[in-house]
């Protein structure tokens, strides 16, 4: 069921920004504890490097930079980790090609308080 609600919101902002792109970060705290960030973009015809850029609110061990093939003809792709064992607080992540920023956007990973691995 949430799989289908972050479908629908998706495929929204695609609709009602179908001349720019988006990127957007679901913090999942039921079973996977994971952050996805998927960037949905317009399609082109040659293939394309992307970049994730994940920054900590202030442990620099944290960050970390991802470069990833966006294929021809594909308009989205997507980058994930898991959320145990990283700063809690407010994270920026950015979607660059080459030097160009192309899409950023903030969330919060909370404190995991009691739960085990």
């Amino acid at each position: 069921m949430k799989y289908f609600m972050v479908l629908l919101i998706a495929m929204r902002l695609m609709g009602e920004e179908s001349a720019t792109d988006s990127l957007v970060c679901e913090v999942s705290g039921e079973g996977s504890k994971l952050v996805q960030c998927s960037y949905f973009c317009q399609r082109d015809v040659v293939d394309r490097n992307i970049t994730f850029e994940w920054n900590a609110p202030s442990l620099s061990q944290d960050n970390r930079e991802r470069t990833v093939l966006l294929e021809a003809h594909h308009g989205s792709l997507y980058d994930f980790r898991y959320y145990y064992g990283l700063e809690p607080g407010g994270w920026l992540v950015r979607v660059k090609e080459g030097d160009k920023i192309l899409r950023e956007v903030t969330f919060k990973i909370e404190s995991e308080g009691e739960e085990e691995y």
